[in-house]
């Protein structure tokens, strides 16, 4: 089946944002090489896209797309499909299977959700990347691959590594070339371009006119602290494209009401997870504070208006922190 043009856009990776340009600048030059890329970020941020952006840009283009999505494989299926099995290999096995590897054969392998291979997986996917070969299971020989691996994750894969939940030679293998995609809610600049090409993607699909912003609406999408980044803002266009009775009509902010409701209760979930890592308040306070400035890149203004403070008490508290414990003066 051929893509639809809408299905052919890049939407999730349009914009001006410094961060994601940087980011797209390294993707492209990553692209001309055959090293291993770790793609990293929020859910709904463009992993996925990029990865398919790096394998169209790379001289491995002509050759074969082959995705995995571990989160959605059972553990016992996962060796299988990475690898691949012989004949009579266990139950059910009636016939041979080449797994993603040997089918990526000449061109890119995408794990997606790298972070949720088990640990004795994570064995053979090490072997893969050191010797680039693949040993089926049930099988009694390795089979030489020519490829390159990408693989992404929404968790942060340096703290698996101190958790034990993943093995640490097998992290520096997979980020040879990281790349962190920036959340929607530090390049929010991007919306009004954003909006213009997701509401055209969206109409498309359902068959309908795109609808521009009303007064007040780009405020409302401002605001949202967009914690499903451009997945997120995709929904929401289409919810509001869905139901609008007169496409001719621009929309209004009240449409985007629904978005609350996704947020709702978020303070109190956090609060009872701080409560249960026995954090206090001026930890939190702490925490959120060099976070806004570090996602607004390092504008006091823009992290202030981000907490719901003034300037002033901003610094204030920054500067408060950053007291030596026991200094009197």
């Amino acid at each position: 089946m051929q893509p639809s043009p809408a299905q052919d856009r890049a939407p999730q990776l349009v914009g001006a944002d410094p961060a994601l340009r940087a980011v797209l600048r390294n993707l492209e030059l990553a692209a001309q090489g055959n090293a291993t890329v770790l793609i990293l970020g929020e859910h709904g941020t463009g992993k996925s896209l990029a990865a398919a952006l790096l394998h169209q840009s790379s001289p491995r283009a002509a050759g074969p797309l082959v995705r995995l999505h571990l989160g959605a494989l059972s553990p016992t299926l996962i060796e299988s499909e990475l690898f691949g099995h012989e004949r009579g290999a266990f139950t059910d096995a009636r016939e041979g299977r080449q797994g993603a590897f040997r089918r990526a054969h000449g061109g890119t392998v995408v794990l997606d959700d790298v972070g949720l291979l088990p640990l004795p997986s994570q064995v053979k996917l090490l072997r893969v990347l050191q010797e680039r070969v693949v040993e089926p299971v049930g099988g009694e020989r390795a089979v030489p691959v020519d490829l390159r691996v990408v693989a992404t994750s929404a968790v942060d894969l340096a703290g698996e590594v101190e958790a034990g939940r993943f093995r640490e030679d097998l992290y520096w293998r997979l980020a040879v070339v990281p790349l962190t995609l920036p959340p929607l809610r530090a390049r929010r600049g991007d919306l009004p371009r954003l909006v213009d090409v997701l509401s055209e993607r969206v109409a498309e699909r359902l068959g309908r006119a795109p609808r521009g912003l009303g007064s007040g609406a780009l405020e409302r999408l401002v605001a949202h602290p967009w914690p499903g980044n451009v997945r997120e803002l995709e929904n929401a266009l289409e919810r509001v494209h869905a139901l609008a009775e007169d496409v001719s009509v621009p929309i209004a902010p009240e449409e985007f009401d629904f978005l609350v409701e996704g947020v709702a209760g978020a303070a109190d979930e956090l609060a009872r997870l701080a409560l249960s890592r026995g954090l206090g308040a001026a930890e939190l306070e702490q925490a959120l504070l060099a976070e806004a400035l570090r996602e607004e890149r390092g504008n006091v203004s823009a992290a202030a208006r981000r907490v719901g403070l003034s300037r002033r008490t901003f610094e204030y508290r920054m500067g408060r922190m950053q007291e030596p414990e026991g200094d009197a003066s």
